[in-house]
């Protein structure tokens, strides 16, 4: 299959092709999915963020906070106890960049 030229690149594509953007935009989607999963995660366990609040012994803002896309200073301690109290588990996976450049 041919590539497309960048003419024919659409606009994101363009625009991954900058390593800045790439980088950028890794980090936001990590946050974002870190905060939509736990708040699926919730909902799939039929509890409101008062409930999980009360099981792990903290505040229903706090679980706010941790379902937030812009919140990026999650505390593994944290995450797991919001997790087990909806019936999860946490997996980390560690893997090389796949733009392979140092940070």
């Amino acid at each position: 299959m041919k590539r497309k030229s960048n003419q024919e690149k659409s606009w994101l594509g363009k625009k991954f092709a900058d390593k800045n953007f790439r980088k950028g935009f890794s980090k936001e989607y990590v946050k974002i999915s870190i905060g939509e999963q736990l708040a699926a995660l919730r909902l799939q366990s039929n509890m409101t963020q008062a409930a999980v609040a009360k099981k792990v012994g903290t505040t229903a803002s706090a679980i706010s906070r941790y379902e937030n896309a812009e919140y990026d200073r999650y505390e593994l301690q944290t995450l797991r106890k919001i997790v087990e109290a909806c019936g999860g588990k946490i997996q980390i996976i560690v893997a090389p960049s796949d733009d392979h450049d140092a940070a």
